[in-house]
This record gives structure tokens, C-alpha cells and sequence, in this order.
């Protein structure tokens, strides 16, 4: 946070308290209303205001300072009213205002006393001089709108200029009796300072207790000194808001658990703007993939690491993903025109990544101080490899691509697919498409842990993998119903992906299809049962289905699948049987149950099938594979549950779109009686 302060600073003209740009619409536009007081007597003397056009050359006299984006109080004696203009009552009653105001500040007061600045008297006549409802400030508004046009609304700028004998300042490098600016005078810049920062000691702690500050070594500057408690921060992991959600913390003590200086915690703030441009809100969640490079800060990386988060719009549309920063930055490196630029974000690009809940109860769910994207571009490539291989090819045994969902919608470019692979992986949708969904009363967002452990590389168990796509399958399941096929091929492209970038553990084979897997030249397309054959026979030349228990479960889930959409949609049968056995409710007796009936019901339908392959038995490709894996019937198996429950949808899934898929594929001829009746293609 500090860093990113530190880029605010540098583009905005490298003052870290003064905002002199704050004063560049009110430049020749303006007027600066000038009060002169002089400090040489017992009794500070005030001259009639003056009235002048603000020139460029008098903006570095005012030393003028306030929030960033126009937020919040103006913190310099030097003080402005609207972009847009004041009348001459407005100038009184708001801008005078303002500089009353700010006389009376706590952390402008706060330097007057033995501890404080040593010319900190001039604070106090000031303080005479703006006392509310005196004489004196109402003599002076008076003579402001006495000079000023009262119905010309224009842009106004209000400053104090101070005669001062040097020999009462103990901080000065001039001699004689001199008029200062704000500019000029050390304890109006400290004021400044004081009243900046005042939030970083005091915020959200009660009027009546003290502020949490103290001596210590800063964390970021090392240094010892003045350090405060509750600085602004862009994240909201500094608060002290809700001490009840915090048993036993002591507010007025935090200083102690992350000290901070003055300057670091204005760098906080400066460094808003940017850091805001660095997060990803999604689902009640927020993560921030702060940029930063490795190694010493140069000038070349500082402007380099600049440009990239301004390039962050957070209004693109180039995918649904909304752009995720992280994949933003990446590409603005990895694609720059210069190869220095590109060198040096291959390198040293690294990332901060942190997820929080959004609201005001800030914990950190999940953090990555250091990420690279060394693993994102190995998943993103397994991405790709993956859904331009069999598994989303229905001539080699796969399913299909689908518009709208998030792994199976992909580019036909094999470069395009893997950068937007990359996209949805640090944008969620790679975590979100195939894990269950959890509601706020459930609490942190076990998704975003496992983004986390993505991005930093780390395994994931299979056995819990399977367990959050059975219970994503039952989340998609709507009254019962059968949920949609896509969601296990977005399951199994999921977990192929991660077996192919070696980030899954907890299985005794490689999940994804071999290289060695049958081409669709090999494919005969004249025969309706030799589609389904073939097709059945690459789904399972896997090696996941190497292992005969694995194997079974798939071709039971195939031929419940298949024995489903023949009650559904040659026998226009209500309840198929699938909607009797629920995927992610399986168990081995109810798969034994289920299969037993599949099993006759393939034997009772071939008797009355239009087919002249179906005279003795439906779908016999599947049955005698079946038979072939096993000779135990499931509730001897020893598979666990949510194994035999994901391998089972799987085989549903594609039993499901065995016959229209080879109707779709079928290629009509003379001598076939085979041909497809339209509403079963449909």
C-alpha cells in the first residue's frame, strides 16, 4: 500500500501532503481573496481583504492540501470553496467557514503546549483572530462581501498572509520583519500535516479516549518515531470499528500492533485510487491482485508498474469475467511493444493477492503475498489443451462446447482459448463453474481458498474435488430434476486441467484423455450402433477408467443414461428412470437397484425397437462392456462414494447424449434402416 502511495505521489508532482493540482481549474479562472495579518504587536492587526485573479506563480505560497478525489476535510489554512463558483455570501459563510474551522482543529492544537512546535503561537493568534462570533471574523466578512460581485458565482480561493518579526520564529532561514504565506511557515506545514494524518491516530476510537498513537519502529520505513494505529487503509484490514468482533483489543494500543508513521499512513491514502483498480468483486467477495517486481525499486520499473495498473479500466468488456486485474496486468506486460517490458514482467512480475469479504467486517480469507503466474499460465494451458482435445469432441467420444458456460466456451484458437482460460482462472469462474455454492451463513468462501492454492501452485485432493462436484450437481438440481449435462463436462474439464498442469493429488492415474486416443478419421458414420461404439469406446480410453470399478460405474451411469432417453423420448415416459437415480444421491445399493432394472428393461424394449440391431438387447455395446469390467455387481465394490458418484454422472452424462449425438453425426444411406426419426433427434 505504501508503494502504490508512492506511484500517487510521483504523477501527481511528488508533494505527499500538499495537493497543489487540487488548484488547477481555479488557475486565470479564479480569484484569491487574500487576508493580511500582521503578528509584530501585541495585537495581531487585520488588513482589508484583497481580491485578485489566482495565478499559476501564487499556487506554491498557499501550500494547500486536501483528501484525494475532493473527499473529506481540507487539511491546509489555505482553504477553497466549488469547482463551480461562490457568491459573495457563500464565500463567507463556506470558505471563511473553513478557515475558522480549521483553527480550532484538535491536531491543530495539538502543537501548542510544551511538547508541541515551538512557534506554535502563531496558531493561537490565529485562533483570536477566527474566534467564532467574534468581532474580528465578523468585521472581516462583512468586508469580503463588501469587495466581491454578490450575485457572480465564481471560483475562490481564500488564503492568510502573516507579518512576522523572524527573530519570535525558531524555525526560519530569514531575517528581519518578513510577510510569510503558508508555504513559508514550518508549523503551518506541520499543522497541515497533524490534521492530514489525524484519522490514522484517532479513527473510529470514541472523542472521550485517547488516540492510538505512540513511539515504535515503523514496519515499513524501520525507522523509529511517532508511529499511529489506525491509518487509513484501502483494504479495511486496519479497522478498529467493531472491537466487539475483536475480544479483548484495546484501541487506543494498535499503534502497537501495526505502527505506522504519519507519512506512511498518508501514503496509505494517496494510494487509493490505484489499489482500488487492483480488486475483483464477485459473489460477496472481494480480491485484490496488487502488482508489484521483485527485486529494488528502479524509476524504469516504478513507470512501468504505473502504466500497467492505469491501464486497468474497470469498465472492460473483453469477456464476462469483467477483466480480472491480475490477468489484465499480466497481458499489458506480456504483450508490450518493448522487450524489456516484456523481460522484465516474465522475471519479476508478482502479485499480492488477498480476498475479503465485502462490508465493513474485514478478515482476510485468503492471501498470496508473492504469487507468480507461473501456475495460472501452466492451468490456463491445460485449459486449452484440454478443451481442444477429446473431451469436448464428439466425434472422439466427447461431448461439446456450449455458448454461456464458462469451460466449455472457448475460442477455436488455441492462443485465444488459453488467454481467455487464463481470465476466468483469476477471475473465479474456473473455481466457480464446478464448486458448490455457499450462502453468507456459512461464512468463508472455501472457493476463494482454493483460488488461492491455484495461484500459488499448491495440490488439490481429488476426493475433495469430487465431493464439491456431487454437491455442485445437487445445488444445479432444480424439484428433482436431472441437472443439465454441462455441468460434469465443466466437472470433468475441470479436473482433467488440473491433472494435466500436476495440480491434482489424491489419485493413482492422470485423469486427462492420452495423446494416443483414436482419431475421428477412424470413425464410421453410415451405422448408428457403430457410432455409438465407437464413441462409447473412446469416452472410456482413459485412464481414469483403467481401474475396473472406475470402469463400471461409468458404463452403469452410460446405460442408465441410454435406457433413460429411450423411455423419454421413444416411449414418452414421465419418469425415466434417471429421475428415480439421483447422481449425487447414489449409493451402491441404489446403483445395484438401478442397474438391475436398466439391465431388463434393455432386454423387455429391444423386443418391440424399430432397430434391427436392438432384436435381442438395447444398447449391447454398453451391456457387454459392462459385463467385461466387472463381475461383481456394485455393492461389493470398494470405490468411495463421491469416486463412484462422479465416475456414475460422468457415464450419465454421456449415456444421456449417446443416440442424439449419433444422430447428429449419422450419415444417411440407402441401405440403412437406421435412420433417425426426427423427434428423436430432437
Amino acid at each position: 500500500m505504501a508503494l502504490y502511495g508512492v506511484l500517487a505521489v510521483a504523477e501527481s508532482g511528488g508533494e505527499l501532503y500538499g495537493t497543489p493540482s487540487k488548484l488547477e481549474p481555479f488557475i486565470d479562472d479564479g480569484r484569491l481573496v487574500t487576508i493580511d495579518i500582521d503578528l509584530t504587536g501585541e495585537v495581531p492587526a487585520v488588513s482589508d481583504p484583497k481580491v485578485d485573479t489566482l495565478r499559476e506563480e501564487d499556487v506554491p505560497n498557499l501550500g494547500y492540501s486536501h483528501k484525494s478525489s475532493g473527499r473529506g476535510a481540507k487539511y491546509s489554512l489555505t482553504q477553497i470553496g466549488s469547482k463551480n463558483g461562490n457568491d459573495a455570501a457563500g464565500v463567507v459563510s463556506t470558505i471563511l467557514g473553513r478557515v475558522r474551522s480549521w483553527t480550532t482543529q484538535d491536531s491543530v492544537l495539538s502543537l501548542v503546549g510544551e511538547d508541541g512546535h515551538p512557534d506554535a503561537w502563531i496558531i493561537e493568534r490565529l485562533a483570536d483572530v477566527f474566534e467564532k462570533d467574534s468581532d474580528s471574523l465578523e468585521e472581516l466578512g462583512d468586508k469580503i462581501e463588501g469587495i466581491l460581485p454578490a450575485d457572480e458565482s465564481i471560483p475562490t480561493v481564500v488564503s492568510v498572509r502573516l507579518r512576522i518579526d523572524t527573530d519570535e520564529l525558531e524555525r526560519t532561514d530569514e531575517t528581519g520583519t518578513q510577510w510569510f504565506w503558508p508555504a513559508d511557515l514550518d508549523v503551518l506545514t506541520e499543522a497541515m500535516k497533524r490534521y492530514a494524518t489525524a484519522n490514522a491516530a484517532d479513527k473510529n476510537i470514541d472523542s472521550s479516549g485517547d488516540p492510538s498513537e505512540g513511539i515504535g519502529t515503523g514496519v515499513v520505513t524501520g525507522r523509529e518515531g511517532r508511529v499511529v494505529g489506525t491509518p487509513e487503509s484501502p483494504l479495511g484490514i486496519f479497522s478498529v470499528k467493531h472491537p466487539d468482533a475483536q475480544p479483548g483489543l484495546r484501541q487506543d494500543q494498535s499503534w502497537r500492533n501495526y505502527p505506522v508513521s504519519a507519512d506512511v499512513a498518508m501514503l496509505f491514502s494517496k494510494g487509493q485510487d490505484l489499489i482500488e483498480k487492483c480488486v475483483y468483486r464477485r459473489g460477496g467477495m472481494e480480491t485484490y491482485a496488487l502488482p508489484y517486481f521483485a527485486g529494488d525499486l528502479t524509476a524504469a520499473k516504478a513507470q512501468s508498474l504505473y502504466g500497467a495498473i492505469e491501464s486497468l479500466d474497470a469498465d472492460s468488456d473483453y469477456d464476462e469475467s469483467g477483466g480480472a486485474p491480475m490477468a489484465r496486468v499480466t497481458y499489458e506486460l506480456r504483450e508490450s511493444d518493448s522487450e524489456a517490458l516484456r523481460d522484465l514482467g516474465e522475471r519479476e512480475l508478482r502479485f499480492y493477492t488477498v480476498t475479503l469479504p465485502i462490508g465493513d467486517d474485514k478478515n482476510v480469507i485468503a492471501e498470496e503475498p508473492a504469487a507468480t503466474v507461473h501456475w495460472v499460465s501452466e492451468l490456463a494451458e491445460a485449459v486449452a489443451e484440454t478443451v481442444h482435445g477429446p473431451s469436448l469432441d464428439p466425434r472422439r467420444g466427447g461431448f461439446s462446447v456450449y455458448d454461456n458456460w464458462p469451460l466449455l466456451d472457448f475460442a477455436d484458437d488455441f492462443d485465444e482459448t488459453r488467454k481467455l482460460a487464463f481470465y476466468r482462472i483469476v477471475g473465479h469462474q474456473f473455481t466457480d463453474a464446478t464448486f458448490a455454492y455457499r450462502s453468507d451463513e456459512e461464512g468463508d468462501d472455501f472457493r476463494r481458498v482454493v483460488d488461492h492454492r491455484l495461484i500459488a501452485g499448491a495440490q488439490l485432493d481429488a476426493s475433495m474435488l469430487f465431493d464439491e462436484y456431487m454437491r455442485r450437481y445437487d445445488d444445479a438440481s432444480e424439484d428433482g430434476e436431472v441437472p443439465p449435462h454441462q455441468i460434469v463436462v465443466q466437472q470433468l474439464v475441470h479436473i482433467e486441467a488440473l491433472s494435466r498442469a500436476g495440480l491434482l493429488t489424491g489419485i493413482d492415474v492422470s485423469i486427462e484423455p492420452t495423446n494416443t486416443m483414436t482419431t475421428d478419421t477412424d470413425l464410421d458414420t453410415s451405422d448408428l450402433p457403430t457410432i455409438r461404439e465407437y464413441r462409447l469406446e473412446s469416452f472410456l480410453e482413459r485412464p481414469l477408467f483403467n481401474d475396473s470399478e472406475r470402469r463400471a460405474a461409468a458404463l452403469a451411469g452410460v446405460l442408465v443414461g441410454q435406457i433413460s432417453w429411450h423411455q423419454e423420448s421413444v416411449r414418452n415416459m414421465g419418469r425415466p428412470l434417471d429421475s428415480k437415480t439421483r447422481g449425487d444421491q447414489l449409493t451402491k445399493n441404489s446403483l445395484e437397484n438401478a442397474l438391475t432394472s436398466a439391465l431388463e428393461k434393455a432386454k423387455v424394449y429391444a423386443l418391440d425397437s424399430d432397430y434391427s440391431s436392438d432384436r435381442d438387447l438395447l444398447f449391447p455395446e454398453t451391456v457387454d462392456r459392462l459385463l467385461e469390467a466387472t463381475e461383481d455387481m456394485p455393492s461389493k465394490w470398494e470405490l468411495e462414494k463421491r469416486e463412484l458418484q462422479f465416475c456414475y454422472v460422468l457415464g450419465h452424462a454421456h449415456g444421456r447424449r449417446s443416440m442424439p449425438v449419433a444422430f447428429d453425426l449419422h450419415e444417411k444411406t440407402d441401405q440403412s434402416d437406421e435412420a433417425p426419426v426426427e423427434s428423436a433427434a430432437n
